[in-house]
């Protein structure tokens, strides 16, 4: 409701200071400096909403800025296809049409950039939903774990080991787990050093994983300092993963402190290391050197691939070691699935309500300048024009503009499809070859039918009606 009065306050207020004379002549003044002050009021009232509900300054501003070098880069590619066309020859439909389109640029381009945006936010939803977790899937290797088996007591370790390697079951190492709880950075109480902001706190407001190893994992790679020596063993250092330092604000040689409920050890960042995520493989944040972790409670944890047509050696797996806990991967999957698409079905909706939004627009913009639309094509038919050539003229320019709409809009998805799997999730990208066929298609269609409703008049009102409408 702040974001409605403040956009519909401009035209409301300038009705009190326009004329009758001006009414009846049709004219209005030019926005005055107030107005525009408004309106940088109420796109500066969306920037307050957005931070307000993400509790995040950075990434507000960073939707702010990016929203408007986006809607001016759509603006500037629109305005350049369209000049493109007008380069094209054609018959006499396709020549008015984009005359009318290059002679209300203003208009134009905004309803063009409010579709492509509109047309952007339903194909990246829609694609996403569908290929995120399957490029995923796709770039991962064949033999890939698609099981955890976690809850492994130490007398399991061995004829757990044993078991798997007489069924030729590839699995990764198995690892220990001893959790404990981030209490300290450099002797100072974390709760205290960290604002209540920062992304460090997820790691001190809940017990972490630690594990010890003397190998270093295949996907695991040193940035700083340096992997255990045999002189290591035993002592107070551990390997940190490096998005995990960055939060917390430490590097190699500041000390941290882990309680373990009647134990607390003071470990030194000896290194920081880059890991796969996505590898499927056990992972941990903190690594101890072999000793580190000498008379806590330990449990293990591994993975392990199993082709679909060996799924009953699960069956004899759990009757042989019945206290493990499984989790299957396909599983945890199908309910990654069930939640995307619950989440974009809601946003999807949303959009609806966007893409009629966007319609109720264009209706508007039509209305503003239907008078001048009926007077110019009230003179065309006086001149000679047909009806029909008066209605391929009106169909060519939406569908243009609706064309144009969707091919900005595929490459705006496009874009951002390159931006969220490569840069963000580190996935193999490729064009969608039907997203360039399917958005100009569809926005032709919508815009083209919506423009075709709103200019009906055009052509079912007699030339001599409207120009002594336009005397009168």
């Amino acid at each position: 409701m702040l974001v409605l009065a403040g956009f519909t306050l401009p035209p409301l207020l300038r009705l009190s200071r326009v004329s009758p004379l001006r009414v009846l002549r049709r004219e209005l003044d030019p926005l005055p400096a107030s107005a525009w002050l408004v309106y940088g009021v109420s796109s500066a009232l969306i920037l307050t909403l957005l931070w307000a509900h993400s509790q995040d300054l950075k990434l507000t501003l960073l939707l702010g800025l990016g929203g408007g070098i986006g809607t001016l880069l759509l603006g500037l590619l629109g305005w350049g296809l369209l000049r493109l066309l007008a380069k094209l020859h054609g018959p006499l439909s396709w020549r008015l049409a984009l005359n009318n389109l290059m002679r209300r640029p203003s208009a134009g381009i905004g309803q063009l950039i409010a579709f492509s945006l509109t047309l952007a936010a339903m194909a990246l939803i829609l694609l996403v939903r569908a290929d995120l977790v399957d490029s995923w899937q796709r770039s991962l290797p064949d033999d890939a774990p698609n099981h955890f088996l976690i809850n492994i007591q130490p007398d399991q370790v061995e004829p757990l080991r044993q078991y798997l390697q007489q069924q030729q079951i590839p699995f990764s190492d198995l690892y220990p787990m001893v959790r404990g709880r981030l209490s300290h950075i450099n002797g100072v109480d974390a709760q205290q050093l960290l604002p209540k902001k920062s992304p460090g706190r997820r790691a001190i407001s809940r017990e972490l994983n630690l594990t010890f190893s003397d190998q270093l994992a295949a996907d695991n790679k040193i940035l700083e300092g340096r992997w255990w020596t045999a002189q290591d063993q035993g002592q107070p250092l551990i390997s940190l993963e490096h998005q995990l330092a960055r939060d917390l604000g430490v590097g190699v040689g500041d000390q941290l402190r882990f309680d373990f409920g009647y134990r607390a050890i003071d470990a030194t960042i000896a290194s920081l290391r880059s890991l796969e995520w996505g590898s499927m493989r056990p992972n941990f944040y903190v690594i101890f050197p072999p000793g580190g972790l000498e008379g806590l409670p330990a449990n293990y944890i591994t993975s392990f691939h199993l082709p679909a047509e060996q799924r009953q050696e699960l069956v004899t797996l759990m009757k042989q070691f019945p206290t493990l806990t499984l989790l299957e991967v396909e599983q945890l999957l199908g309910n990654i699935r069930s939640i995307i698409a619950q989440v974009t079905l809601a946003v999807e909706y949303v959009l609806l309500f966007v893409l009629a939004a966007g319609i109720t627009v264009l209706f508007a913009a039509l209305a503003s300048s239907l008078d001048e639309r009926m007077h110019e094509g009230a003179l065309l038919r006086t001149l000679g024009a047909r009806s029909r050539l008066l209605q391929r003229m009106l169909g060519i320019e939406f569908m243009l503009l609706g064309a144009v709409a969707g091919l900005s809009a595929a490459l705006l998805v496009e874009l951002m499809r390159f931006g969220i799997y490569r840069q963000l999730l580190d996935l193999d990208y490729s064009l969608h070859p039907g997203l360039w066929l399917l958005c100009p298609i569809a926005g032709a269609l919508l815009v083209g039918s919506a423009g075709w409703l709103g200019t009906r008049k055009l052509v079912t009102v007699t030339p001599l009606r409207i120009l002594r409408a336009m005397e009168s």
